[in-house]
């Protein structure tokens, strides 16, 4: 991430020094010009401002991704207009746009070294798809193998399908690793996330998504046959325990009321623990 943090200052600084200086006259240079205080764009402006910018974004993100696709690490490139990791919101549709040509350029670089593999990675919020990675040497291997690596929660299928028919179309053969955890344990996870990254997942996002992984093993073996499934078992983190589809379609993604009201107990402990900021706190509400 140094890398990227390197090269996006460098590109600051080369738009916000053109704009000075095309905005200058021969007289200005002998007055001070004031500090130019950071713009902060967001929404639609956001989009804007990220398509004028686009290849120079994108070039800055594959200097230093390897073969994964993180929608994480490409929002990061959008600090420099306002985004802090607490306003996902605000810049969602920026980094999509980030995303849709970083994902054509992963598989150009792969095409080229003759290497048509993708490996998506699935699971909600907190799951902890990293550590069961690492917990499973194989699968460790096979990230570092194939061509691209779409990480994401992938909690809307749809935009799974799309993404699978994206890379199909260009011959490459999938590969999915699809982590569970329980609710407690993955809210916990996405609090303790917070206290460290600044990446915030409030509560009511939290309760909407999670039922919506119910069936998806199913979901995978109807419509995606030829593909090769493997899934991990987080419980409680235990690890990331490898597992056969019949024992993953056991997975329980039930939000009950009586679950809801424990989410939020959880949520209101590190309000009460004095652990977050109170920008971290804002941004659960």
């Amino acid at each position: 991430m140094k890398t990227i943090q390197l090269w996006m200052t460098a590109l600051v600084l080369t738009i916000g020094s053109s704009a000075a200086l095309t905005s200058c006259s021969n007289e200005d240079y002998a007055v001070q010009q004031p500090i130019q205080q950071p713009v902060i764009l967001k929404g639609k402006a956001a989009v804007e401002w990220t398509r004028n910018h686009l290849d120079s974004l994108v070039n800055v993100y594959m200097a230093d991704c390897g073969n994964l696709l993180d929608p994480d690490m490409t929002r990061d490139l959008l600090k420099c207009i306002g985004y802090t990791r607490l306003n996902v919101f605000d810049y969602r549709e920026a980094g999509w746009l980030i995303d849709s040509v970083v994902f054509i350029r992963l598989m150009d670089r792969a095409e080229a070294a003759n290497n048509r593999t993708i490996l998506f990675t699935m699971g909600m919020y907190g799951c902890g798809k990293t550590t069961s990675l690492n917990n499973n040497p194989d699968l460790k291997k096979l990230v570092s193998e194939v061509g691209v690596v779409s990480e994401g929660a992938y909690n809307n299928v749809k935009y799974f399908d799309e993404m699978v028919a994206k890379s199909g179309n260009r011959g490459f053969a999938p590969h999915l690793i699809y982590v569970y955890n329980d609710a407690e344990t993955g809210y916990t996870n996405c609090m303790e996330r917070l206290i460290h990254s600044n990446r915030a997942v409030t509560c009511e996002a939290y309760i909407a998504v999670f039922p919506q992984y119910q069936g998806r093993v199913e979901y995978i073996e109807e419509h995606y046959p030829d593909m090769k499934f493997y899934c991990l078992d987080n419980s409680h983190n235990n690890g990331g325990r490898r597992v056969t589809t019949e024992e993953a379609k056991q997975w329980d993604y039930t939000m009950t009321e009586d679950l809801q009201q424990k989410l939020y107990a959880i949520k209101q402990s590190y309000i009460d623990s004095g652990k977050l900021t109170a920008e971290q706190i804002a941004a659960l509400q």
